[in-house]
C-alpha cells in the first residue's frame, strides 16, 4: 500500500487509462472462461482449478519485479495496467472461489470487503491526491519529505520480504509434474498472444503509449495466478489444493525466467 499511494499520488492519472482497466478486467473474464473450458479436460473433479487461468499476482510479485527490472519512476506504468485485474479478482475472482465452496455472496459484501482492502484504498487515496494536485503540494512543504521518505522506505522493504515468502512457500510434486506444467504452459501461452494483441491495438494502436507501458503489459500477463486463490479452497478438498498450490509455485519460476527474457527484449 505505501508504494502504491507513492505511485498514483505522482501521476496523473489521464482518462484513458480507464481504456486500459476495462479491457484488462475483460481478459480477466474471457480468461476465466477458458479455463473453466480447459478444466473440462485436464481436471474435472477440481471446481477451482478455472481460476489458475485469470489474474495475475501484481501486489506480492509484479510491482517489486517491475521496480527492479525498469525502475522504480516507471512503476505507475505497471500500476495502471493493474487498475483493472484488482477490480476483477475483488468482485469476479473472490465471488467465484467463495461459490465454489458453497458460500453465500451478496454484493454489498464484496462491496465491502472492496474498500476495506488497504491496496484498495491506496490506490483511490493516492489518485484522489495525486489527481487534484494536493499531494504536489503537499511535498513542496520542507516537513513533508520524512513522511514520503519513511513511505518510500516502507515501499522499497517490500521487494527483499516478499522475495523471501515466494521462496518459503515455494513446494511441487512431481508426481503431478505433467498436468502442471501443461496447464503453466497453457495460460502463459494464451495470456503471451494476448498480451502481444493488447499491446499492438491498444497501447501502441489506440493510446500511443511507450515501450515501458509495453513491457509492463508484457511482464503482468507472464505473472502466475493469485498467491490467494488456495486461501479461499475448502478445506475438505486437500488433493485439490495441492493441485493449485503446485501450478503457482512452478509458475513462479517460468514467471521469474520469462521475467529474464522480457528485460533483455525491452533493453
Amino acid at each position: 500500500p505505501s508504494a502504491l499511494f507513492l505511485t498514483f499520488a505522482r501521476t496523473s492519472f489521464r482518462p484513458e487509462y480507464l481504456l486500459i482497466a476495462a479491457v484488462m478486467f475483460g481478459i480477466c473474464l474471457l480468461m476465466l472462461g477458458a479455463g473453466a473450458g480447459i478444466g473440462r479436460k485436464l481436471q474435472p473433479a477440481n471446481p477451482y482449478y478455472p481460476a489458475l487461468f485469470t489474474g495475475f499476482e501484481a501486489g506480492m510479485m509484479g510491482y517489486s519485479l517491475f521496480a527492479s527490472l525498469f525502475g522504480s519512476e516507471n512503476t505507475y506504468k505497471f500500476a495502471v495496467i493493474d487498475v483493472g485485474q484488482v477490480i476483477f479478482v475483488f468482485f469476479i475472482l473472490t465471488a467465484f472461489l467463495k461459490s465454489r465452496r458453497g458460500d453465500k455472496i451478496s454484493a454489498a459484501f464484496l462491496l465491502k470487503d472492496f474498500f476495506r482492502s488497504p491496496v484498495i484504498l491506496a490506490i483511490l487515496l493516492g489518485n484522489l491526491l495525486g489527481s487534484t494536485g494536493l499531494f504536489a503540494m503537499f511535498e513542496s512543504w520542507p516537513a513533508s519529505e520524512a513522511v514520503t521518505a519513511l513511505l518510500g522506505l516502507l515501499g522499497d522493504l517490500t521487494r527483499p520480504l516478499i522475495c523471501l515468502v515466494i521462496g518459503y512457500e515455494l513446494r511441487f510434486s512431481l508426481a503431478r509434474a505433467r498436468k502442471t506444467f501443461l496447464t503453466v504452459l497453457l495460460r502463459m501461452a494464451l495470456l503471451l498472444l494476448l498480451a502481444f494483441a493488447v499491446n499492438e491495438l491498444l497501447i501502441k494502436g489506440v493510446l500511443h503509449l511507450d515501450r515501458t507501458f509495453q513491457a509492463a503489459v508484457y511482464l503482468m500477463f507472464l505473472l502466475p495466478p493469485p498467491f490467494v486463490i488456495p486461501i479461499y479452497m475448502d478445506k475438505s478438498t486437500e488433493e485439490n489444493k495441492s493441485v493449485l498450490l503446485d501450478t503457482i509455485s512452478l509458475h513462479v519460476l517460468m514467471s521469474l525466467a520469462a521475467a529474464v527474457v522480457l528485460v533483455f527484449a525491452f533493453r
